[in-house]
């Protein structure tokens, strides 16, 4: 290359200059093409029964575990000596979120007892609960929530 070295400096200090500022406008413009604003209305969402994955893991066997939902469904799980339960069940979902009462009671309820609820619905994000309890639970209130945002 021929020519001054400063007037060469100042021709590259400016081109990388322009192409920097191409770039930012460039990325700017496709941020603001993917940001999408949220409809809220004064409603909230309707509820819906969602086909879900339950996997129950108890710390001792029990006797009975049902779960009312907000919206009065009931579901009871089918127990035995597994301490490992699956079964598929239907959720209503309401908001991206589930909430119902858990009642359960143990074959021996003198000790402290866990539950772990392992949450799989179809095309929503899972959720996992760990409960402690001192013994038998009546209308325990729960909530799994299926926001992915959370």
């Amino acid at each position: 290359m021929r020519g001054n070295p400063i007037l060469q400096v100042g021709v590259l200090l400016a081109a990388m200059c322009l192409t920097g500022i191409l770039v930012a406008s460039v990325l700017s413009k496709s941020n603001q093409d993917n940001i999408v604003t949220p409809v809220t209305s004064g409603e909230s969402s309707p509820s819906a029964v969602v086909p879900t994955l339950l996997t129950l893991t108890l710390s001792a066997p029990a006797r009975s575990i049902v779960f009312t939902e907000s919206s009065g469904r009931v579901i009871t799980i089918p127990t035995g000596p597994e301490l490992e339960i699956e079964e598929e069940a239907e959720l209503t979902i309401r908001n991206e979120s589930w909430t119902a009462a858990l009642t359960i009671r143990w074959q021996d309820p003198s000790a402290h007892r866990f539950l772990r609820l392992d949450f799989e619905p179809d095309k929503l994000k899972t959720a996992h609960l760990l409960l402690d309890f001192p013994g038998d639970a009546s209308d325990h209130p729960i909530e799994a929530s299926f926001d992915p945002a959370r």
